[in-house]
């Protein structure tokens, strides 16, 4: 599995641990709607042991969440990650261009520039060609 691979298959397991304890439900519980042993759902819940597809959405549908939910802050947290490691100067313009323009979303912040309503405008009709 690739290094984003990992990343992406630990944070599903934190968002199902997470909804785990947010919905007090049991591993007992949980390895009783999904059809396997307590021990394989801990292992699921830890990251140590890859879920398959199926028991993924068993495992949402036990805990009340939908996968569509839990695959979305999972890539998140995944994508998160991959955006701190990565090596500037191994990306291109545009790569950069977007992440600059996702931290800076993220945190709330804005440019100087933003304030030049002629550079707003020309930010407007960037993103309209991308």
């Amino acid at each position: 599995m690739t290094e984003y691979g990992d990343h992406f298959a630990k944070a599903i397991a934190e968002e199902l641990r997470a909804q785990k304890a947010r919905t007090g439900k049991t591993n007992d519980e949980l390895a009783e709607a999904v059809g396997v042993s307590a021990v394989t759902v801990l292992r699921y819940l830890r990251g140590q042991r890859q879920i398959p597809i199926d028991v993924f959405g068993d495992l949402c549908n036990a805990l009340g969440v939908s996968a569509a939910n839990i695959t979305a802050a999972a890539f998140d947290t995944a994508q998160k990650a991959r955006d701190e490691k990565l090596d500037p100067s191994q990306l291109s313009e545009d790569e950069k261009h977007r992440i600059m323009k996702k931290k800076i979303a993220e945190k709330g912040l804005g440019l100087a520039a933003n304030d030049d309503p002629n550079k707003f405008i020309e930010m407007e009709h960037e993103d309209e060609s991308a």
